[in-house]
């Protein structure tokens, strides 16, 4: 009811004031304006006129702000605070309609600093978490074994520290006892200028464990000068589908590889190694052609023969990026396949999982990627690690993780 009476005082004040704009303005200054602005009275100390003309606002004022004032305090007193405004959408809401608009905007400015040093902590609570790494426990079966075989997978290192020396890694991979230790790429970011870290590690690793080292794509870009995907192979070497020769790969020449197994460790480039723990028997084969288009082309002799013979062997193949087996679907990759390379998707987020890789864009997953975890491929299980890289600032919910993984019998 107040409100109704508001208005219409409001509306008997704006045609008086119109009323002595009438009388005391110029012809030509009525005819330009008179239709042109409005009367709003917000309270009682305020009056605001509301321009809603074609003219220029600028011009609107040079020639009435005067008028207007006089006509004002003529019919509603001296002592009110008079505006001239633009009319808009906001100003032409009621004055409690505002009051509720300026309170949102607080509100949602206030919102947006809480969410800001919300991630900000979040962020800073994981660079520090991220200075330790977790152990991620895989358990996985096979009738080819007799007593439990224990796998250690490090992976994506990409020179990140453990302690000086990695002691603190080392000291904990000597305590969980592996039988064998596979290290699935980019342990450095430059097998030229990191060499030397992956030495020292490597010496660390073999006297603890049978030990191998599968490239990454940091290894081989530092390494090669060509990518190794089909079409760059068969131009480095002048090969065709009817010619091509798997070994001319590795007979190209690698110092890394050689400072390496110098120390015990054994790089596998399209190869396999068979190792005895206990009574059983082992056959490693590590991929170097990861890419999908080079993988038959420069590695199928080599793989099936470690695929089919001695069928009675445990078959483990690693690799460093999971594209192949996203790509291709063999009856059997082996009885356990690892790899890396995704980071997990750097950033997890709860229910919607890894958030981006490169090669996949937002929530890969969904996409059928293999991104992080455990999965099933050809009927075995694939293991993802999320890689030991702890220097990403935005390495969010995905603390480095040492892969541990027990093979039994049942």
């Amino acid at each position: 009811m107040d409100k109704m009476k508001n208005t219409e005082k409001t509306q008997r004040y704006q045609e008086k004031i119109k009323e002595l704009f009438k009388e005391t303005a110029s012809e030509a200054v009525y005819s330009a304006w008179a239709d042109t602005f409005e009367i709003e009275r917000p309270d009682e100390k305020q009056v605001i006129v509301l321009y809603d003309g074609p003219e220029d606002f600028k011009k609107f004022k040079e020639e009435c702000t005067k008028l207007l004032i006089s006509c004002i305090t003529s019919i509603m007193g001296e002592g009110k605070n008079i505006r001239i405004l633009k009319k808009s959408g906001y100003h032409t809401l009621s004055p409690k309609t505002r009051k509720n608009l300026r309170a949102l905007k607080f509100f949602a400015i206030g919102m947006m600093f809480v969410c800001i040093a919300t991630a900000i902590v979040v962020v800073l609570c994981s660079y520090i978490g991220n200075r330790n790494f977790r152990e991620t426990f895989y358990n996985t079966s096979s009738i080819k074994v007799d007593t439990p075989v224990r796998v250690i997978q490090l992976s994506d290192l990409h020179r990140s520290s453990y302690g000086k020396n990695n002691k603190k890694l080392v000291t904990r991979i000597k305590e969980l006892e592996p039988d064998i230790i596979l290290c699935t790429g980019d342990i450095v970011n430059s097998a030229k200028e990191d060499a030397g870290y992956a030495v020292a590690l490597a010496q660390e690793l073999s006297s603890i464990a049978p030990s191998y080292y599968i490239y990454g794509n940091n290894e081989v870009e530092s390494i090669y000068d060509f990518p190794l995907h089909e079409q760059a192979l068969d131009q480095k070497f002048g090969f065709d589908k009817t010619n091509r020769d798997e070994s001319a790969l590795s007979a190209v020449s690698d110092s890394f590889e050689e400072q390496l197994e110098a120390t015990g460790i054994k790089v596998l480039k399209n190869e396999k190694d068979t190792i005895s723990i206990r009574t059983m028997t082992v056959d490693v084969y590590g991929v170097l052609t990861s890419n999908p288009s080079a993988f038959w082309s420069y590695s199928e002799k080599a793989f099936q023969n470690y695929i089919y013979e001695n069928p009675e062997n445990l078959k483990i193949t690693a690799v460093h990026e999971p594209f192949i087996f996203e790509e291709f679907a063999p009856e059997f990759w082996g009885d356990l396949m690892i790899c890396g390379h995704t980071h997990g998707g750097v950033m997890r987020i709860p229910v919607l999982g890894p958030l981006f890789t490169h090669e996949g864009g937002l929530f890969p997953e969904r996409e059928g990627d293999f991104v992080y975890g455990r999965y099933d491929t050809a009927g075995k299980p694939l293991i993802v690690s999320s890689g030991l890289e702890n220097k990403n600032i935005l390495r969010i919910n995905n603390q480095p993780e040492l892969v541990v993984i027990d093979i039994n019998k049942f």
